[in-house]
């Protein structure tokens, strides 16, 4: 039966073991090893006959008390002396030669002693690369759960979708410019309550921000924290149990001013001769867009190739630019009068509106429309010493409020309750008829002279024909 024996013969305190191993009378063998020991584990002093000796215990002598380091390095040599007879059973079973370099070798395969340079640099390497890898780790995590991070990923989302990306990069300024003001970088899991009563009083009360426009930026905060959180397969991001529910600025449309052009307004400006010819294409932009209910980056698409006709009627389809959804744009006898006077929609602004903005305000100073109404306009104003825009709430010429947005909701407005409304969301892309009440402010109160006529017609139609004389049948 194989036997292992550690020896101490070092007579310093602290010294190196040495291995006997011995099987039956052909396998004896002692090697050096790179443990270390302590003398004062390994000899008992007793008497023999009538002497005082220092007598060398066994592994299996050594007692099972005394200090955690003693019992942890009994335990490590246990384990060492068990491995090295379990490889000897299965080597000796399969015929490998059991030598003294075989013993050596599993000796020092077994034992985590830095005996060499080549083994501390190994080990050293391990360590920095183990304590690198951790680092890096760490940074990652870190930054995984930046909200800036974030907003970023969203850049990546919406890389193809130009107006997205746009509000994302205009969210992540703003986030930017919070952090600069708080003095704290905030991370996914900030996206609380606390964080949004706080953001909404920095945003309107010190920024000047509008509550619609602060909204805006933290339903941006919350989606980009939740895709960041559903595509976090390393499971780095924690998020705060209100990121869903925190609130907002309620009924943040309820005092909402939408400005629009009437038909009496329309027909003024379709009359007014203009003293500056180069605004001529701004007037058609007014006009067909608020006939047609088309965002102006759609009106090049309002051209022959796109049109189509069911039963006699021409009508345009496509898709939108902004939302990739298809509308289908009647031609109508006014659509018709309209490029019969101004030729195809088809025009030459940039696509940034800037100068179609400016066009169409002086199309509109020009015809006249200077009635001062309420509401927002783009104003310079001082924000913690510095000039910035922002749109104030006031009266203004009415000429002065319209925008390219105006086209769309001056369709909308004009038609609704004249028209079906499937009609109008068809073109608006509303989903619902509250969405475009919403959209052009429409409220209850609206619907009650419509409401009255429509009944009134009803029971003034039912009445006659309930009068008309009945013609006898004969029987």
């Amino acid at each position: 039966m194989a036997k292992i024996n550690f020896i101490y013969r070092s007579t310093n305190d602290i010294g190196k073991l040495s291995i006997r191993f011995v099987h039956g009378k052909e396998i004896d063998y002692r090697v050096a090893t790179p443990i270390e020991s302590r003398k004062e584990y390994w000899f008992k002093r007793t008497t023999r006959k009538g002497k005082t000796i220092n007598r060398h215990l066994q592994l299996k002598d050594l007692p099972n008390n005394g200090s955690s380091q003693f019992k942890n390095h009994k335990e490590e040599l246990t384990n060492i002396q068990d491995s090295i007879i379990e490889h000897f059973i299965s080597d000796y079973n399969k015929g490998v030669p059991i030598t003294s370099k075989w013993l050596k070798k599993k000796v020092f395969d077994l034992t985590n002693v830095l005996d060499t340079k080549t083994k501390i640099d190994a080990i050293s390497k391990q360590i920095t690369e183990a304590k690198n890898k951790k680092d890096q780790e760490e940074k990652e995590i870190i930054k995984a759960n930046l909200l800036e991070s974030a907003i970023k990923k969203m850049f990546v989302k919406y890389k193809t979708n130009e107006n997205e990306l746009k509000k994302y990069k205009v969210t992540y300024n703003m986030l930017l410019k919070y952090q600069e003001a708080k003095k704290i970088k905030f991370n996914i899991k900030d996206l609380n309550q606390d964080f949004a009563d706080e953001f909404m009083n920095w945003s309107v009360l010190d920024m000047r921000y509008s509550k619609s426009y602060t909204n805006a930026q933290l339903k941006r905060f919350r989606s980009s924290a939740v895709n960041a959180y559903e595509n976090d397969d390393k499971d780095y991001i924690q998020v705060s149990k209100k990121l869903k529910t925190f609130k907002m600025f309620d009924k943040v449309y309820k005092d909402k001013i939408v400005i629009t052009l009437n038909y009496n307004e329309l027909d003024t400006i379709d009359e007014t001769k203009l003293e500056n010819e180069s605004l001529f294409d701004a007037k058609k932009a007014i006009l067909i867009g608020c006939e047609t209910g088309l965002r102006y980056s759609d009106f090049n698409k309002l051209n022959d190739e796109n049109i189509q006709t069911i039963n006699g009627v021409d009508y345009w389809k496509f898709r939108t630019e902004k939302t990739d959804t298809v509308v289908q744009i009647i031609i109508t006898e006014r659509i018709k009068y309209l490029i019969d006077k101004y030729g195809i929609p088809q025009t030459n602004y940039p696509d940034n509106g800037v100068k179609l903005n400016e066009d169409i305000k002086e199309v509109c100073e020009e015809a006249g429309i200077k009635e001062l109404v309420k509401g927002s306009k783009a104003e310079v104003i001082k924000v913690e010493g510095k000039k910035v825009i922002r749109n104030i709430r006031g009266e203004y010429p009415k000429c002065k409020l319209i925008t390219s947005r105006t086209f769309r909701r001056s369709f909308a407005t004009n038609y609704y309750g004249k028209i079906d409304t499937a009609l109008i969301t068809a073109i608006t892309g509303h989903s619902t008829e509250n969405q475009l009440r919403a959209y052009i402010n429409n409220k209850d109160e609206s619907n009650i002279e419509r409401t009255k006529e429509q009944i009134d017609h009803f029971h003034n139609t039912r009445t006659k024909e309930t009068n008309k004389p009945h013609k006898l049948k004969i029987i």
